[in-house]
C-alpha cells in the first residue's frame, strides 16, 4: 500500500470516512489528516506537509475555493482535489482554472483512488524533472580549465593541454608566441594585447578578468594574475580560461527550446503568453481598440502525421507559417502553442472587423497546398477571445482555445467566446459519456497493427496493436484525444478488454486464413493492468478466440510497472503461467529500480522514440540508447526501438546490436487487412531502399 500525507478539508465525519475507505480499497494509506478551518489548513500546509490535499467544496466558513488560493499562494506544487458532493459546470471550470489538479463527485468516489494516484505521480515526476534540470544546469556550468603563463612581454612560456586544444595547436608551436596572436580572434587582439601589457606593468589590479572570443571561435573567460618579478624572474602573468561556449550555447539553446516551437521558429505558447500579456499592457484603459487573440486548429495534421513521414508535415506546417506571416502585417503576433493550433493577436477598433478578418485568414488557410503533385487542403477552425479589463494572457487563451473546441465540435468556421461557454468541459463530458457506451457499441474500436522487424533482416517478428475510435459524429479518432478521458474516467479496464478482444479475433481470423501470425503486442494502461480481473480477462479471450497465449503480448509502460512493483511481479507471474508474453514500453521515460526490473518475467524492452528520433544527432540519447541496449542483452531481454523513421537511424541502431526495430521507415500502422502481405511473406521491406555501407 503507497503511504503518503493527505491534507482532507471535510467538514462532515461520514463523508471523512468514506474518503479514507475508498482511498484505502485503492491502495492508497497513509496519514491523513483532517481540518476544518483556515487556521488549520495553514498550520498543516506547513508542519504537515501534506502530499496531496482532498477538500470539499462547500464546508461553513471556509470553502475549499479559498482554501485552494491559499495553496497557491504556500504549497503551489501540492497536488489539490476538490471532493464534493455537487459542483456545476461554470463552478468546475472555474476550479481548474485556479489550479485545482481534479474534482471528484462523491457519488462517484470510485474515481478518487485513480485521482489521486494519478496526482501523487504527476507531482513526482514534476519534481524530479525539476531535479533534472537543476543537474543538467550544474554539469553545464563545469569546464576544464587552461592555464598559460606569459613573460612580461606578453609571450607564452608554457600553455598546458586544455590551452593548446583552444588555441588550435600543440602545445610546443605555442611557446614563445603573443598571447594575443595564439588565442585571440582578431577583434579582440589590440585591446586584449593593451589589457595584458597594462597587467605587466602593474597598471590594472593584478587580478582581473574578461570574455573574449578564440581564433578557433570559442567564447572564454580570461582571469589573469601578475606575478612578482622578484619571485619569477621570466613568468610575469598566469592566466586561467575557462571556456564558456558549450555552456552559452546551452543557454540560449534551453531558452530557444523554452521559447519557441523548434519545428517552425514561432514563439510557442510560453512566449506568445508573455508577449501577449506586454501587448495588453501597452494597450491599456485608455486605448480606443481591444486586442483579439485568435486560435486557429488544423484539423488534420494528426491524421496525416500518422500516415505520411514527417518530411509532408514539416512542409505543410512551413506553407502555413508563410501565409501566416504574410497576413501578419495586419497584427502584432503569431506563435505556435501546440502541434496542431496557432494563435495569433492583434488590435481592432470595433468587433465589426471580425467580420471581414477571420473569414479571411481562414480562407488563405484553407487554399490548396501543393507538395510534389499532390494538393493538401487543412481544414480549420477559430476561436476567438476579446480582452477585457479583467483578463489575464494567461485567461485570454484559454478562453480562445475553449471557443475553438467550440467550433470544431459544432463544425463552424469559428466561434468568439462569451461568458457562458465553457466548451473544453462539454466536450469532455460528452467524450466522457460516449465512451461509456463503447462496452454496448464496441464496433465503434478498431485496431491498427504497425511491424515490427529483424534489425539486419527486416524478417516480421512482431506486430503492434494501436487502438482507434469510429466515433459515429467525429469520424476516426486517435488515442491521443480518447485515451486520457477514459483513463481519468477509470474506463481503461472496460475499453482495455475490447481491445484484446478485438486483437484476439484478428489474430483468430489471420490464422483461420492459413497465415503464421507472430508475435502481437496490445498496450495495457497502468489503471488496467492494476484492475481485478485482468488475468481472466486475458485467459477468457484466448480460449474465446482459440489462439495460442504465446501469440498475444502485453505492453506494460515502464513508470506503470514501478507503480507498485511487487503487485507487478505477481500479476506478470500469473500471466506468463497462461503463456502469454511480456514487455516494459517507453523503457527509459521512467524512474526504473534495477533491482526489480531484473525480477520482471518480460522478454522485451521496447526503446522509448524520444532517444531514438534525435539519435543522429544528440550524443546523449546515442550514450542513453548504447546503454539500454546494452543492459537490456546483460538480463537476457531483446530490444525493439521505437519510431524508426530513416535509413541512418536504422543503421546507427543495427550498429548497437539493437535486434528489432519499428517505425515509419518501414510502415504507419494499418489495418489489418492490409498485414495479410506481411504476414504470407514474412518480410517488410522499408519505405526507403536500404543501401549497404
Amino acid at each position: 500500500m503507497e503511504e503518503v500525507r493527505i491534507l482532507l478539508l471535510e467538514d462532515m465525519a461520514f463523508d471523512a470516512e468514506l474518503v479514507q475507505a475508498n482511498l484505502r480499497q485503492a491502495g492508497i494509506g497513509g496519514d491523513i489528516r483532517r481540518v476544518l478551518d483556515e487556521a488549520a489548513f495553514r498550520e498543516a500546509l506547513a508542519a504537515f506537509r501534506p502530499d496531496v490535499i482532498l477538500a470539499d467544496y462547500h464546508v461553513p466558513g471556509f470553502g475549499g475555493l479559498e482554501a485552494l488560493h491559499i495553496r497557491n499562494e504556500l504549497a503551489p506544487a501540492t497536488p489539490y482535489i476538490f471532493v464534493t458532493g455537487s459542483l456545476g459546470e461554470e463552478k468546475a471550470v472555474e476550479t481548474l482554472r485556479e489550479g485545482a489538479t481534479d474534482f471528484v463527485l462523491k457519488d462517484r468516489m470510485a474515481r478518487l483512488g485513480s485521482a489521486v494516484g494519478r496526482a501523487l505521480a504527476d507531482a513526482r515526476r514534476q519534481a524530479e524533472l525539476e531535479a533534472e534540470r537543476v543537474l543538467h544546469n550544474t554539469i553545464l556550468n563545469t569546464a576544464q580549465a587552461m592555464i598559460v603563463a606569459l613573460d612580461e612581454h606578453g609571450h607564452v612560456l608554457h600553455a598546458n593541454a586544455a590551452a593548446a586544444v583552444i588555441a588550435g595547436r600543440p602545445a610546443a608551436d605555442i611557446t614563445g608566441q603573443p598571447f594575443w596572436e595564439c588565442f585571440v580572434d582578431s577583434a579582440d587582439m589590440p585591446a586584449t594585447r593593451l589589457r595584458i601589457t597594462a597587467i605587466a606593468e602593474e597598471v590594472l589590479e593584478a587580478e582581473t578578468s574578461w570574455r573574449m572570443v578564440s581564433r578557433l571561435g570559442r567564447v572564454v573567460v580570461w582571469t589573469a594574475a601578475a606575478l612578482q618579478a622578484d619571485r619569477h624572474p621570466e613568468a610575469r602573468l598566469v592566466l586561467c580560461g575557462i571556456d564558456i561556449t558549450d555552456q552559452q550555447r546551452a543557454q540560449e539553446k534551453a531558452y530557444y527550446l523554452d521559447h519557441f516551437d523548434a519545428a517552425t521558429g514561432l514563439p510557442n505558447r510560453r512566449l506568445f503568453q508573455l508577449q501577449l500579456q506586454q501587448y495588453c499592457d501597452q494597450h491599456g484603459p485608455g486605448s480606443n481598440g481591444r486586442i483579439v487573440t485568435m486560435i486557429v486548429g488544423l484539423d488534420r495534421i494528426q491524421a496525416i502525421r500518422d500516415s505520411y513521414d514527417d518530411a509532408v508535415i514539416q512542409k505543410l506546417l512551413a506553407e502555413t507559417v508563410q501565409r501566416l506571416r504574410t497576413w501578419q502585417v495586419h497584427h502584432e503576433l503569431l506563435a505556435r502553442i501546440d502541434d496542431l493550433s496557432f494563435a495569433l493577436a492583434f488590435e481592432i477598433e470595433h468587433e465589426k472587423e471580425l467580420e471581414q478578418t477571420i473569414p479571411f485568414v481562414l480562407n488563405q488557410l484553407h487554399e490548396p497546398i501543393e507538395i510534389d503533385g499532390t494538393s493538401w487542403v487543412l481544414p480549420c477552425h477559430a476561436g476567438i477571445s476579446l480582452s477585457r479589463p479583467d483578463l489575464t494572457a494567461f485567461l485570454l487563451v484559454r478562453e480562445a482555445e475553449a471557443a475553438l473546441h467550440d467550433a470544431q465540435a459544432r463544425h463552424l468556421p469559428f466561434v468568439i467566446y462569451n461568458a457562458h461557454l465553457s466548451k473544453k468541459a462539454r466536450e469532455r463530458l460528452l467524450l466522457e459519456t460516449e465512451l461509456h457506451q463503447i462496452p454496448l457499441h464496441p464496433e465503434q474500436l478498431t485496431v491498427y497493427f504497425q511491424p515490427q522487424v529483424d534489425a539486419r533482416t527486416h524478417r516480421l517478428i512482431g506486430l503492434e496493436a494501436l487502438v482507434r475510435w469510429r466515433h459515429p459524429r467525429l469520424g476516426l479518432i486517435l488515442p491521443g484525444r480518447f485515451v486520457p478521458i477514459a483513463e481519468s474516467a477509470g474506463l481503461m479496464p472496460d475499453l482495455g478488454r475490447e481491445i484484446i478482444r478485438i486483437t484476439c479475433r484478428q489474430i483468430q481470423d489471420w490464422q483461420e486464413a492459413g497465415l503464421t501470425v507472430p508475435p502481437v503486442a496490445v498496450n495495457i494502461s497502468a489503471d488496467e493492468f492494476a484492475s481485478p480481473g485482468l488475468v481472466e480477462r486475458v485467459e477468457h479471450a484466448l480460449l474465446e478466440f482459440d489462439i495460442a497465449p504465446q501469440t498475444l503480448e502485453l505492453e506494460l509502460t515502464e513508470s506503470a510497472s514501478m507503480q507498485n512493483p511487487e503487485a507487478t511481479i505477481a500479476i506478470m507471474n500469473r500471466l506468463c503461467d497462461l503463456g502469454v508474453r511480456l514487455s516494459i514500453d517507453d523503457f527509459g521515460t521512467g524512474y526504473s529500480n534495477l533491482s526489480y526490473l531484473k525480477r520482471f518475467p518480460v522478454s522485451r524492452l521496447k526503446l522509448d522514440q524520444a532517444f531514438v528520433r534525435d539519435i543522429l544527432t544528440d550524443n546523449h540519447d546515442l550514450a542513453i540508447s548504447q546503454a539500454i541496449i546494452a543492459m537490456a542483452h546483460q538480463l537476457r531481454l531483446e530490444v525493439v526501438a521505437e519510431g524508426v523513421e530513416n535509413v541512418a537511424q536504422l543503421k546507427l541502431l543495427s550498429q548497437a546490436r539493437c535486434d528489432f526495430i519499428q517505425g515509419y521507415l518501414f510502415s504507419t500502422p494499418q489495418p489489418g487487412e492490409v498485414c495479410r502481405r506481411w504476414l504470407r511473406e514474412g518480410m517488410v521491406s522499408p519505405t526507403t531502399p536500404v543501401l549497404p555501407d
